[in-house]
């Protein structure tokens, strides 16, 4: 086994020990560990915009991705003074906050891969800020399909008054992610996406399903909206997934993602390029108000018979 190696980095405010920065993550890429660290460094000022204030779960990948993998919920004990955390739930869960390009290089050094973020921020850890609804795939949809889907998915929810804003998850599927003001308790806002969807998967019953379960999906897109409930995440726009290529969670223009062939020209290497050439602008929910939220008054009731989503 290789001797560790280690150096001492200057971060912002922050002298940091990095270690093992030539440790593979991504074989069929050759990606170490140090191009890791470089791109949250390099995408910090970007994702910190999403992700300050928000409690954080972690994926690390101590052996990089061909290795195991574990989800970590927990600010490890030996975690600097200066990282912030919270501690939240019944299970008194101590949830680590970024709030500098520091916190994103220490828990990059952990080869912690995928950042998951609440749906809430500080100060209002129970109220969330947004609603979120997951297209999710089976292999057999191609990503045009899952566009065309997200695409009307969009102007459903415009005619109820949110501005709807989307990414890819790194994966084969989309986050649509509307704003709302931290007003509402999970479990209401949990209603309210509930009654928005609904309707949806019924007028497209063909190809979506609410069905969380994957024997009783059918081949269908499961519209996952069970995310918006207390302690629940998603992958947090612009982190790196734990997959080959090292694929990016990256919001899009509307009109981008309806002529795009695939997500996976979203990666490690070529968002931060992407970044630059924005400006720095953020085409997501960062970049408009939380007005819409209160239209989650205005939103339908849930179906009464909408069956269990474990069930046939």
């Amino acid at each position: 086994m290789p001797s560790r190696t280690s150096q001492i980095a200057q971060v912002g405010k922050r002298k940091l020990e990095l270690s093992n920065l030539n440790k593979v993550l991504f074989p069929d890429d050759h990606i170490v560990k140090a191009e890791l660290i470089e791109y949250y460094l390099k995408i910090a000022p970007t994702i910190l915009a999403h992700v300050k204030g928000r409690p954080l779960s972690l994926v690390r990948y101590p052996d990089g991705i061909s290795g195991e993998s574990f989800f970590q919920k927990n600010r490890p004990k030996w975690a600097p003074d200066w990282l912030e955390h919270v501690t939240l739930g019944e299970q008194k869960n101590d949830y680590v906050i970024a709030t500098e390009e520091a916190s994103l290089a220490w828990l990059a050094n952990l080869a912690c891969i995928e950042l998951h973020q609440m749906h809430s921020r500080a100060p209002h850890f129970d109220k969330p800020d947004y609603i979120a609804y997951d297209f999710d795939p089976p292999e057999s949809f191609a990503f045009p399909q899952v566009a065309e889907l997200a695409l009307e998915f969009k102007e459903h929810l415009e005619s109820f008054g949110y501005h709807p804003f989307v990414k890819t998850t790194g994966r084969k599927g989309l986050h649509v992610v509307t704003p709302i003001e931290p007003k509402w308790e999970f479990h209401k806002v949990f209603e309210a996406a509930k009654g928005i969807a609904v309707p949806f998967v019924e007028s497209h019953a063909s190809s979506m399903t609410l069905q969380i379960k994957k024997e009783h999906r059918k081949g269908k897109v499961l519209l996952d909206i069970y995310r918006n409930r207390q302690s629940q995440t998603i992958v947090a726009a612009y982190s790196v997934r734990g997959l080959p290529g090292a694929p990016v969670s990256t919001p899009l223009q509307w009109e981008e993602m309806a002529a795009m062939g695939s997500p996976k020209v979203f990666n490690l290497h070529s968002v931060p390029q992407r970044v630059v050439q924005s400006g720095g602008r953020l085409c997501d929910s960062n970049s408009h108000g939380k007005e819409s939220g209160s239209i989650l008054q205005k939103s339908p009731r849930p179906c009464s018979n909408l069956q269990n989503p474990g069930t046939a």
